[in-house]
C-alpha cells in the first residue's frame, strides 16, 4: 500500500513550480503536479492563501505575502548574513571586488549576500537562485568540509552530473580523485575558479565554518578579466580566508551567546 504525500511534500510541490520566468501557475497545474482533482487543487491553492502562501491574481496564482515576509526575515536576522554583512562590504570596498556569501543548506547552495565593490558584477547566479554542486569557488569550499560520509553518498548520487565527467577538469572523474582533491583544497584553505560559473569571472573561495566544524557556507571573492583588481592575487587570497574567519568567529560567539 503506497504512502499518501505528506502536506509538507504538497506545499513544496506546489511552490515548486514558481520559477524563473514563471511567476504565475494555475489549477490545472497544480492539480497535474500532484495528481489530484481540480477541486482538490482548488482546495490546497485555498488554504496557501489563506496562509498567505499564495495570492491569487487574474485567475492564476502569485506567490503571497508571507514569502516576502519570511525573505525579509531572512535578510534582516539570519545569522550568518548579520555575522558577515559588515566585513563583506568593507572587504569589496577595500578591493574593489564582489563579495559573495554563499550558505548551504543540506545539499543546497544559495548566494545569500552580494556586496558589490568598484563596480557591480552581473553574475548568472544571482542572490536566491541555488547554485552548482559541482562548480565554482563556493562548491569546491563547501565540498571540502562536509562531512566524508555525507559527500560520498552524495558523490554517489550525482555521477550524471556533466561537472563530474572524465573529460571535463573539474573535481575529479572517480571518488579517489574527486576525494583526494578535495583534501587539498580543505589543506590549503581556499580554492579560485576561472570562469566555472560566469565567463571572464574569477572567484576565490574560503569556508565559513559553524559549532563542531561544520561547513555553513563560503565566502567568495569575485573580479573581472575586464577590470581586474590592483591587489595581488595572493594579497586577496589572504583577505578571503581572514574575513571567512571572522564570520566563522562571530557565528560561534553568536551562538554561545
Amino acid at each position: 500500500m503506497s504512502k499518501s504525500p505528506s502536506v509538507i511534500s504538497r506545499v513544496t510541490a506546489i511552490l515548486g513550480l514558481f520559477g524563473e520566468g514563471k511567476p504565475l501557475i494555475s489549477i490545472d497545474e497544480i492539480s497535474m503536479t500532484l495528481g489530484v482533482s481540480t477541486a482538490t487543487a482548488y482546495r490546497y491553492a485555498s488554504d496557501l492563501m489563506h496562509a498567505g502562501m499564495l495570492s491569487r491574481t487574474s485567475g492564476r496564482y502569485r506567490l503571497g505575502p508571507k514569502i516576502i515576509e519570511l525573505e525579509y526575515l531572512i535578510r534582516a536576522y539570519d545569522p550568518i548574513i548579520r555575522a558577515g554583512e559588515d566585513l563583506m562590504n568593507t572587504l569589496a570596498e577595500s578591493t574593489g571586488c564582489n563579495a559573495l556569501l554563499c550558505n548551504v543548506y543540506d545539499e543546497t547552495i544559495v548566494n545569500v549576500f552580494h556586496a558589490t565593490g568598484k563596480k557591480p558584477i552581473p553574475v548568472i547566479y544571482t542572490k536566491g537562485l541555488p547554485m552548482p554542486l559541482f562548480r565554482g569557488s563556493q562548491a569546491h569550499v563547501v565540498l571540502a568540509h562536509m562531512d566524508r560520509r555525507k559527500l560520498k553518498r552524495l558523490y554517489d548520487s550525482s555521477i550524471g552530473d556533466p561537472a563530474l565527467r572524465p573529460d571535463i577538469d573539474r573535481i575529479g572523474a572517480d571518488w579517489t580523485s574527486f576525494s583526494r582533491a578535495l583534501r587539498q583544497i580543505r589543506s590549503r584553505g581556499y580554492y579560485i575558479s576561472r570562469a566555472e560559473l560566469d565567463q571572464g569571472v574569477t572567484g576565490i573561495a574560503a569556508p565559513v565554518i559553524g559549532e563542531d566544524q561544520e561547513i555553513l557556507g563560503s565566502l567568495v571573492l569575485i573580479h573581472h578579466a575586464s577590470a581586474p583588481p590592483w591587489m595581488s592575487e595572493e594579497t586577496l587570497v589572504e583577505l578571503t580566508i581572514q574575513n571567512a574567519n571572522e564570520i566563522s568567529k562571530r557565528i560561534e560567539l553568536l551562538a554561545a551567546g
